[in-house]
């Protein structure tokens, strides 16, 4: 690729969560040692964006100015002096997730959560500052992945956003595969289920081997996740009332032989305070289970201490996936395992960065399981 033709950056700029996204030109990142700068083809906008660009979802702890906008799917413009695989021209997976160098301990998921404390703020604010909502970004080294472009474009005809499905597809894993270790014909069950990450915990589980029981409370929008995930023999679902007592015995009646679960996976959005089926679903957990915490609510939630204690229950947190989880993801998916885009059964929007305001309109009312909105920084 010839840098030298390139002569602008378009890219919306959020300076404040008073004021509304703006269109502007910012110089092109120089590629340093140890980053990538990568020209941005398509990044998949989540139904809670503009709740994050106005302020009202504070667990982001974004610091402004910046450019949002966490992963992406793009071609490698320019690679620092170190690079040893990638190159210019390389289609690449960018995840969004980042690990300060000198303490692992610290974390972000840039342009989109500013991880915790003054570390966290400072990793952020730094270097790694500005998101995907740009036409090149500034990305780690170490947090880009090569495609396999003649198996994902030219043999099974994925597009740039069928791709980008797959940052969806690794917070599953991270989830499903990290946190909760599933194993082949263990039970799971998933709640809220109907939205797009417990859709795909659920897709990413099923690929697993596990029994999948769903929990929600519309059982239509329950039916139409089964027919989405192919009506598969290891999928039921539940649909919750609110009582503990009787959701728990629902959700234990589910399982084979009624034995109850050996993990629960809660997926309580951001929008909620707590956690609507994490009471009833805890007490539907077999002893020595795991209950993995992937929501993102506000608010504190009380657990049955004895109960967790005497049959011995992990409780585990799980926000980002390692670069281990996302090579499974990658691998998944160049296998057919996993499938993206019209293969799955997946409808995209695609709209172009001066569009914004209409995709995130469009978002906010349409997105859930493969059903998505995309922005396109730039045409594929």
């Amino acid at each position: 690729m010839d840098s030298n033709r390139v002569t602008q950056n378009r890219a919306l700029w959020l300076s404040s969560f008073d004021k509304p996204l703006e269109l502007v030109d910012l110089p092109i990142p120089d590629a340093t040692v140890g980053s990538v700068v990568v020209q941005v083809l398509n990044t998949v906008i989540q139904p809670y964006a503009e709740d994050i660009h106005t302020g009202k979802l504070p667990v982001f702890n974004l610091s402004l100015p910046l450019v949002p906008h966490p992963s992406h799917i793009g071609r490698v413009h320019a690679v620092g002096p170190d690079a040893v695989r990638a190159k210019p021209g390389d289609l690449v997976f960018f995840s969004g997730s980042i690990q300060a160098r000198d303490d692992p301990d610290v974390r972000i998921i840039q342009g989109h959560h500013g991880g915790e404390g003054d570390a966290g703020r400072k990793l952020m604010q730094g270097e790694w500052r500005d998101g995907a909502l740009q036409q090149y970004q500034k990305v780690p080294l170490e947090a880009i992945f090569v495609l396999n472009e003649q198996r994902l474009v030219e043999e099974l005809g994925y597009s740039p956003a069928d791709l980008h499905e797959l940052s969806f597809y690794v917070i599953g894993v991270g989830a499903i595969c990290e946190a909760a270790k599933i194993q082949a014909g263990e039970t799971i069950a998933i709640g809220p289920a109907t939205g797009t990450f417990g859709g795909i915990s659920s897709d990413v589980a099923l690929a697993r081997g596990a029994y999948v029981i769903a929990l929600g409370r519309s059982e239509e929008k329950l039916q139409r996740l089964a027919k989405q995930l192919g009506n598969h023999d290891r999928f039921g679902y539940v649909v919750m009332t609110g009582d503990q007592a009787a959701d728990a015995a629902a959700i234990r009646e589910a399982t084979p032989e009624g034995r109850g679960v050996e993990v629960f996976n809660d997926w309580a959005s951001g929008e909620l305070n707590g956690s609507p089926f994490l009471s009833a679903a805890i007490r539907a957990v077999r002893p020595g289970g795991r209950i993995v915490l992937s929501g993102g609510p506000a608010g504190d939630l009380q657990v049955p201490y004895t109960l967790v204690m005497h049959l011995n229950l992990q409780i585990i947190g799980k926000l980002m996936v390692t670069r281990t989880g996302v090579d499974l993801t990658l691998k998944m998916a160049n296998s057919g395992v996993l499938k993206l885009g019209k293969r799955g059964g997946s409808t995209h929007n695609v709209y172009s960065l001066e569009q914004h305001h209409e995709a995130f309109r469009y978002a906010a009312k349409n997105s859930g399981f493969r059903v998505y909105t995309d922005i396109a920084p730039n045409a594929w």
